[in-house]
């Protein structure tokens, strides 16, 4: 595997990568939002991550059917919260953005809203059911996403930290305890349809006796580039992917983990966007542009010139894309909030705070009177910016 000092930078690359920090400059508007509205974001971000990264590999699981597996993944940290003694020990912060401050709890993921954890702990009448195969791949990576906010604050990837986290992916899985935070034991090679030449091209990984070698050196290239970089930053994480992709070090899990290491790698970097817009959701509305562009580097990567374009001109596209996705998100919120009476938005902002709200909720904290605020709900469902359930007294409100 050649990873030269300097990847080749096209005209492309260049123009990519300065929309991106164009972007990244823009997220110091987060700074702006209330903490309820970076939850919700964080929220979101959370399940299509989890949703999306497992959907990317073999398992196929519904937004809701992961929604479920993460409110019994929380319902379950609150039962041992209760039984844990408190600690009261501070965070370390995590800079992810030049000039901001961010603590890990502020990124930690909050998948759920306290009433649909409460909705389904009665659906299920207190029963604890197991997860099944493909709900443990989803659980899995719910705990790797933790584990990768982690280890942000580092500033650093080695072999441990590498291993912890496939051991963390796969915890769930009974079928991969032998192989969890192992590297691979037998040869996993795979092959893909090569546009450039109309036939089948083997892609050939590295021997299990090559792995801890190979993986060794590769790291050494990115603690290098990261201590006296030779290029952009970006530029070394797109390699160092496709480095990882290359080698496969893992018997599975290989492309999950690869996802996680971007997360890492760019959160690292300072590109915060991906704590609040999944960056896997983006990877999977381009899921056959993905893996063509990926495989096509591959299929070179071995030579003395590898065909680097066609793998970093889409990861730096699809940064752009998803960059985009969050800002206009974000200026659409800015929008509607400044359009709405003070009233209306102290209501919508309640809802997303707490995931729902109701008459009783919206009159006890904000003091006002029950016809007044019936109006603004009445609008505020009308205008689609909150969704009504139940009838009657039990009428509640929730967030769009």
């Amino acid at each position: 595997m050649n990873l030269p000092p300097n990847l080749p930078i096209s005209a492309l690359s260049v123009s990519l990568i300065a929309q991106i920090h164009e972007h990244k400059g823009a997220l110091r508007a987060m700074n702006n939002l209330s903490p309820a509205r970076r939850l919700a974001l964080r929220q979101v971000a959370t399940m299509e991550s989890v949703a999306a990264g497992v959907r990317l590999g073999s398992v196929v699981l519904s937004d809701s059917e992961v929604r479920s597996v993460l409110a019994r993944i929380k319902s379950r940290q609150a039962l041992a919260d209760d039984a844990a003694p408190q600690d009261d020990t501070d965070h370390e912060p995590v800079i992810v953005q030049s000039g901001t401050s961010v603590s890990i709890d502020d990124l930690n993921a909050e998948p759920l809203a306290d009433y649909e954890i409460e909705a389904l702990l009665l659906s299920q009448s207190g029963e604890a059911r197991v997860f099944n195969a493909d709900e443990e791949q989803a659980a899995g990576y719910y705990d790797a996403l933790n584990y990768v906010l982690s280890q942000v604050a580092t500033h650093s990837l080695n072999i441990e930290q590498m291993h912890e986290l496939h051991r963390t992916l796969l915890g769930h899985s009974k079928k991969d305890v032998w192989h969890a935070g192992k590297f691979k034991a037998s040869a996993n090679h795979r092959s893909f349809h090569n546009p450039d030449s109309g036939m089948h091209t083997v892609l050939p990984a590295a021997s299990p006796a090559d792995t801890a070698a190979r993986i060794e050196a590769l790291l050494a290239w990115l603690d290098g580039e990261r201590s006296q970089p030779t290029q952009h930053p970006l530029l070394t994480i797109a390699a160092f992917i496709a480095g990882f992709h290359a080698i496969r070090p893992y018997q599975d899990g290989n492309a999950r983990m690869g996802h996680l290491l971007t997360r890492l790698l760019l959160l690292q970097g300072g590109y915060a966007a991906v704590a609040y817009s999944s960056l896997e959701s983006q990877f999977e509305r381009d899921r056959d542009a993905f893996y063509m562009a990926l495989d096509r580097t591959l299929a070179g990567i071995e030579t003395l010139n590898p065909h680097w374009e066609p793998w970093t001109a889409f990861f730096l596209s699809s940064l752009v894309d998803h960059a985009r996705r969050l800002f206009s998100k974000l200026e659409r919120d800015k929008e509607i909030f400044s359009a709405l009476p003070k009233l209306s938005s102290d209501i919508v902002n309640l809802a997303r705070e707490h995931g729902r709200v109701t008459m009783a909720d919206a009159i006890r904290l904000t003091g006002s009177n029950r016809n007044t605020l019936k109006l603004h709900f009445r609008k505020l469902v009308h205008e689609g910016r909150l969704l009504r359930h139940g009838m009657g007294a039990g009428v509640w409100y929730q967030p769009r």
